[in-house]
C-alpha cells in the first residue's frame, strides 16, 4: 500500500463494536477477489513450505504482485528497528493510506478505556477489522458470528479446532461482548514494533480468513 496526505481524523463512540456485513454471502466477496486478480493479469500457483514459512510466502506474494526490477528479487526487511507503535501513531500512519484516501477502507479512532482503532472494509460489505495494542501485541480482529446463529455449537467448535491449518496467521476464540452477546472472533497478533507494511497485510489477511471461514463453515450458521 502507498501512502498519500493524511485526510481526517473522525472518532466512533465509546465501546462501539459492530458484526460484519451479511448484505452479501461470502462467496461473493472470493469471487469478486478472485475474478480481481485474474482481470489484473495474475495466475494462481500451488506452493508447498514449511508451517512455519507460510507468513514470510504471504509477504513474499505481495512483493512478487509487483514488476520485479533488473530480474531481481529483494526480501523486504518487514519488521522497524524497535519503535513500537501506539494506537495514535497508527492511527496517523493508517490514514495515510491510498485505499483510506479513496475510501476502499473507513477509518475511525475509538476512544475508550481502551482505544482502538476500527477499519470498515467497504469493498467487503463494510466488514468491520478492529485493531488494538495489548502489551508488546498488535491485535487484529473481527467478529466471525455470534453464538446464538450457530446451530449446533459442539459440532462448531468441533470444526474450528480442527481448523487451525485452514487460515494462516488467524486464529478464532470466543469473547463476551459488553452487551452480555457471545460471540466467535478470529484474530491475528504481531509485535508492536511491526512494521505498517506487516500491520496491513496482517488486515488483509484476516480479511481473506473471515471469507475462506464464512464458506467453510456455512453448514453451521442459521
Amino acid at each position: 500500500m502507498k501512502s498519500r496526505s493524511p485526510t481526517a481524523k473522525s472518532e466512533s463512540p465509546k465501546g462501539e463494536r459492530a458484526k460484519a456485513s451479511t448484505k452479501k454471502p461470502s462467496s461473493f466477496y472470493m469471487k469478486q477477489m478472485r475474478a480481481g486478480l485474474a482481470a489484473a493479469g495474475y495466475v494462481k500457483h500451488e506452493t508447498w513450505v514449511l508451517p512455519e514459512n507460510r507468513s514470510l510466502l504471504k509477504q513474499m506474494e505481495q512483493q512478487l504482485r509487483q514488476p520485479i526490477l533488473a530480474g531481481s528479487f529483494m526480501s523486504e526487511n518487514y519488521m522497524s528497528a524497535g519503535n513500537n507503535w501506539t494506537i495514535d501513531s497508527l492511527f496517523n500512519a493508517l490514514k495515510a493510506l491510498d485505499e483510506v484516501a479513496s475510501q476502499e477502507i473507513t477509518l475511525s479512532l475509538i476512544q475508550s478505556s481502551e482505544p482502538s482503532i476500527k477499519l470498515e472494509m467497504n469493498e467487503f460489505g463494510g466488514l468491520p477489522i478492529h485493531i488494538a495494542l495489548a502489551g508488546q501485541q498488535i491485535i487484529v480482529d473481527t467478529v466471525l458470528v455470534d453464538i446464538d446463529s450457530i446451530s449446533n455449537v459442539a459440532a462448531f467448535n468441533d470444526a474450528v479446532l480442527r481448523s487451525r491449518e485452514m487460515f494462516p496467521l488467524s486464529s478464532i476464540g470466543i469473547e463476551s461482548m459488553p452487551n452480555g452477546q457471545t460471540v466467535y472472533n478470529m484474530f491475528g497478533a504481531l509485535s508492536a514494533d511491526s512494521s505498517l507494511t506487516n500491520v496491513v497485510t496482517e488486515v488483509k489477511t484476516l480479511v481473506d480468513n473471515v471469507q475462506r471461514a464464512s464458506e467453510a463453515f456455512e453448514h453451521f450458521f442459521k
